[in-house]
């Protein structure tokens, strides 16, 4: 095994108990585990989430559910966003305690069949689109759609919730005229005597920094994994004193698999963009964009070597990549690397992958191949 993955137990488990600290005992913590929980391993991960006291799960279509419930977890889980109720299978027991989106009455009409079918009832959630224009009903449609799917047998509509667009901004002017919408379709549904157990619209950035965002179920995904949402949220979070503090929980590692030494006005890697001034020495890695180690590192990536920053020098290629280590003195083969995360004294974060490739950290860390191995240590 020459590249894997090493996340830390003991930070995942710090980051969610500084997230149910600052919400409170009266309001649920959803765990985010969807697209391979952030990268850091659907599985594992989702287990360390609930031995850590995830109330429930979110997971991003029904497949990553199924997936939950064949590995024996048993803890509530909800849809964020699509299924094809084709995946179960044939095995309704499988999705017991699963929760599902809707947005469309022909959702409705399909988990109701499924429901009579079995003679079960099928736990629902509503998503109000307050503003972010992606999957939901508008504010104004709640009621007449609710009445509807009231008349469907098999259901049970337990959750109303919606997204922020801008919650990760400094100016929270917009995350809180959504916040006003969606009280607003509450307060209305009350008035009809339409109530729903399970309110929630906050991720991380808002549940960290908009207290008024929470209502009784927080959806937390990139903080449990010691990432901030943004700058804006890790300075708001400081403006307000929030006493919080992060640990990252990846570490991502290879080891060298040849050191050579590369003679002044010789280039390097593909279309020949590094072409060396004096003589080099390089050690090759055995990692690159298949991997998740993005192209756009070419010539301006880093990597930890002996605790030692040291250049990539060419393009990154699908499989490889060069790196100078002139500087140490007794590097060889089988030595090992450090992508992200950190050696020795220096760290390289997912922050700076992320502006150094022009994105967030949440897709750093999100497209590192699911087929490298994750140890849990």
């Amino acid at each position: 095994m020459l590249t894997w993955l090493e996340i830390k137990k003991s930070a995942i488990r710090h980051n969610l108990g500084q997230i149910k600290k600052l919400i409170g005992p009266k309001v649920k913590l959803m765990a985010i585990v969807k697209s391979n929980a952030y990268g850091h391993g659907l599985i594992e991960t989702a287990k360390i989430m609930v031995k850590s006291g995830a109330d429930w799960l979110g997971v991003i279509n029904l497949d990553e559910a199924l997936q939950l419930r064949r590995a024996k977890i048993k803890t509530p889980i909800f849809i964020l966003s699509y299924w094809d109720i084709r995946d179960i299978g044939g095995s309704f027991a499988l999705i017991r305690d699963i929760h599902f989106p809707i947005y469309t009455l022909e959702q409705a009409k399909i988990l109701s069949q499924l429901g009579r079918k079995n003679k079960k009832t099928i736990n629902v959630h509503l998503k109000i689109d307050t503003g972010t224009s992606r999957i939901g009903i508008y504010p104004q449609e709640a009621i007449n759609f609710i009445k509807q799917i009231k008349r469907l047998p098999g259901l049970n509509l337990c959750g109303l919730f919606t997204h922020y667009a801008a919650s990760e901004s400094k100016n929270q002017s917009f995350t809180n005229k959504q916040t006003k919408k969606f009280i607003k379709t509450i307060d209305l549904l009350e008035k009809e005597d339409i109530k729903i157990k399970f309110k929630h619209a906050a991720c991380s950035a808002s549940t960290i920094v908009n207290s008024s965002t929470c209502f009784n179920l927080v959806r937390v995904g990139i903080a449990l994994y010691g990432l901030w949402p943004s700058p804006d949220t890790k300075f708001l979070a400081k403006k307000q004193n929030k006493k919080i503090t992060l640990q990252p929980a990846l570490t991502w590692k290879t080891k060298i698999i040849q050191v050579k030494n590369i003679p002044a006005g010789a280039s390097i890697g593909y279309d020949r963009t590094y072409q060396t001034k004096k003589k080099i020495k390089l050690a090759i890695l055995p990692i690159g964009y298949w991997d998740g180690y993005n192209r756009r590192l070419s010539s301006c990536g880093e990597v930890l070597i002996s605790g030692q920053r040291c250049p990539v020098r060419g393009r990154v290629c699908m499989n490889l990549i060069m790196v100078e280590v002139s500087k140490l003195k007794n590097v060889k083969v089988g030595d090992e690397a450090v992508l992200l995360g950190q050696q020795g004294k220096n760290q390289i974060t997912a922050e700076e992958l992320a502006e150094k490739i022009g994105t967030i950290n949440y897709e750093v860390v999100t497209r590192i191949n699911p087929l490298i191995i994750r140890k849990y240590i």
